[in-house]
């Protein structure tokens, strides 16, 4: 069933104030924390380039936003502005995804790059949300720049079950190629392994919410417990080994089990997106 304009940006709002993306975007926790109630400009978030590539008319995706009540975002009175409802609630990200390859690489040669990329999340989400509810799919890039898509990714489901059940498919069918499908920990022990003898490279780290609370826990912050759930089930945060975004929108795991260092050349990337400053027009 082909989703509706309405659907595909109500959806695509949850997914940027999802526990799955909001705690490792920096620029959209640092709009969060601009104001001590945690709201964010709609038009911010409507001059997104993948907003953009569903409407370009604010008052559509303001409409959109009010027909249906969420259970993740809210709006304020004049719809002017939204945020996230509840405090977010660090997830163990890894086990609830599995590992895919072999995506054409549509990046290359493209007018677009990043649109290319765009369409092909919303087509791999598409494929298996057929078999479970999808938070999210990760494309991984390489670290060199420019940054060039791998054809390879991660996609997160809501549930560690659910992922495992889609990774005992082994591949799937898309547009004529055989992607390849792995449960995430399994392939995370799969590369640790292959390279534990190699020399290990200096680890870099995306942005974590979660661990700037942990870091920063003794400092007086504006908003009260800093836009963090105490929910029983929150630990405290070891190194991410990525960031979560798109769909990859490679972004991408939190709390994840210890790796060596040299697995970080296998960090994702979230297709970026192009996000306007913070008084965009």
């Amino acid at each position: 069933m082909v989703a509706t304009e309405s659907e595909k940006i109500r959806k695509q709002v949850e997914f940027y104030f999802s526990d799955s993306n909001l705690p490792y975007d920096k620029f959209l926790w640092s709009l969060r924390d601009n104001t001590p109630e945690g709201w964010i400009p709609i038009e911010t978030i409507a001059g997104f380039k993948k907003m953009k590539m569903i409407t370009e008319d604010l008052d559509t995706v303001v409409k959109a936003l009010k027909e249906v009540e969420s259970d993740i975002y809210e709006l304020d009175a004049e719809a002017k502005n939204i945020r996230r409802k509840s405090e977010v609630v660090q997830q163990n990200h890894m086990e609830r995804s599995i590992y895919i390859k072999g995506l054409p690489l549509v990046d290359v040669d493209a007018k677009d790059p990043v649109a290319e990329l765009f369409n092909l999340q919303d087509k791999i989400d598409d494929l298996f949300s057929q078999h479970g509810k999808v938070l999210c799919v990760r494309f991984k890039k390489t670290d060199d720049r420019p940054k060039k898509f791998k054809g390879s990714g991660y996609i997160e489901f809501e549930s560690p079950e659910v992922a495992k059940k889609v990774a005992e498919l082994k591949e799937i069918d898309f547009d004529g190629n055989k992607i390849e499908i792995l449960y995430k920990p399994e392939y995370i022990n799969m590369k640790s392994e292959q390279y534990k003898d190699a020399p290990q490279r200096k680890r870099k780290f995306g942005f974590n919410a979660f661990k700037t609370q942990y870091d920063n826990n003794n400092k007086n912050n504006k908003r009260k417990n800093n836009g963090f759930s105490k929910a029983p089930e929150t630990k405290k945060v070891k190194s991410s080994e990525e960031k979560p975004v798109a769909v990859e929108a490679e972004k991408p795991a939190v709390v994840e089990a210890e790796k060596p260092a040299v697995v970080e050349a296998e960090k994702p990337a979230v297709v970026e997106e192009e996000k306007p400053k913070v008084n965009a027009e």
